[in-house]
């Protein structure tokens, strides 16, 4: 009897001990702290100028495409309308151009055609007059006509000269009025550049027209306001900052030599530090490059290797979770 008690006694502090173990080890798993945050952020303005209105608190909910402030407009109003008229003025320019150069197109090239038959004209009696000149020269020379025939023939070959030079003259100027049909072309190409420069200056002034008037992102909180009314600000300064309340996730650094118990798209459960606040959540990440050493190797311990940590990022999109909040793992949803 001795002997069984003392073999029973033996097997109660084995499986004491072999409890106690497996207590620790689930203990240590759920004592796993992790830190609340949420997507957050700040609103800056576009465009400089002053405020001169806000229209929402700090800790105040909106809507998505709700106004939060106004920025003052009034320069922008007016370079818009500078603008506008710089268009309309470009716009009756090009109006101008185009009928100048249709009118001056279809007459410069009647003009030349007109002009070319006549030096082709001109130079055909001009070649007519030539030969006559050196017929009657051999003619007189020998008495076969009068020396007055002869005089008559080269005035007439002085004439059609003159003629076929001025024909050329009228060609030139025909030619130099077309050619100012293709300057005129350019003008109107340069309009064109002009216009579209002036429209593209206009579209972006009409962006920051509407960057005047702050708007929401998304729905959210209002977790800042850095600016007051009635203050001046430069592009880039923020505003607000605001927080979607329904996206938000709780931050783990799992050791190692705990990381097999997650796994991507696995639903756990939180338990808040005030032992009431339970949520469920679903792992989206786990971190493939580790953060820092959760244990240090130590030769008391007989570690040979420190023991690193990895990020484990639980989302949980629950309105009852803020920023900064503090949970733990439940080990019976690992």
């Amino acid at each position: 009897m001795r002997k069984v008690a003392i073999a029973f006694a033996l097997l109660s502090v084995t499986l004491l001990l072999w409890g106690c173990g497996n207590k620790s080890a689930q203990e240590e798993l759920s004592v796993t702290w992790g830190r609340a945050d949420a997507k957050e952020i700040n609103i800056n303005s576009k465009i400089s100028g002053r405020v001169v209105k806000l229209l929402v608190k700090e800790g105040e909910k909106v809507e998505q495409g709700q106004l939060l402030a106004y920025i003052d407009k009034r320069s922008l109003l007016a370079q818009k309308a500078q603008l506008e008229a710089d268009i309309k003025a470009i716009q009756e320019q090009q109006i101008q151009a185009a009928a100048t150069t249709a009118m001056q197109s279809g007459t410069t090239n009647a003009a030349l055609n007109q002009a070319q038959s006549a030096e082709s004209s001109a130079l055909s009696d001009l070649n007519m007059a030539k030969a006559d000149y050196v017929r009657y020269e051999e003619l007189v020379s020998t008495g076969a006509v009068s020396v007055q025939a002869f005089e008559q023939q080269r005035n007439r070959c002085q004439v059609a000269e003159a003629a076929y030079a001025k024909a050329q003259a009228t060609t030139s100027q025909a030619i130099a009025a077309l050619m100012q049909n293709d300057v005129n072309a350019a003008n109107e190409a340069v309009l064109v550049k002009r216009l579209e420069q002036a429209v593209a200056a206009l579209d972006e002034l009409m962006v920051s027209l509407d960057e005047t008037e702050i708007k929401a992102p998304f729905a959210g909180i209002v977790t800042a306001k850095y600016v007051e009314e009635g203050s001046m600000i430069s592009q880039g300064t923020p505003l607000f900052a605001l927080q979607d309340p329904l996206d938000n996730w709780v931050n783990f650094k799992i050791p190692e030599t705990e990381l097999g118990h997650f796994h991507l798209h696995q639903t756990v459960e939180l338990l808040g530090r005030d032992e009431k606040t339970r949520l469920s959540g679903e792992v989206v990440d786990i971190s493939s490059k580790s953060e820092f050493a959760t244990q240090r190797a130590t030769s008391e311990r007989g570690d040979s290797t420190d023991i690193i940590s990895f990020n484990v990022k639980i989302q949980v999109d629950s309105e009852n979770l803020h920023p900064g909040m503090r949970f733990r793992l439940l080990e019976n949803s690992l």
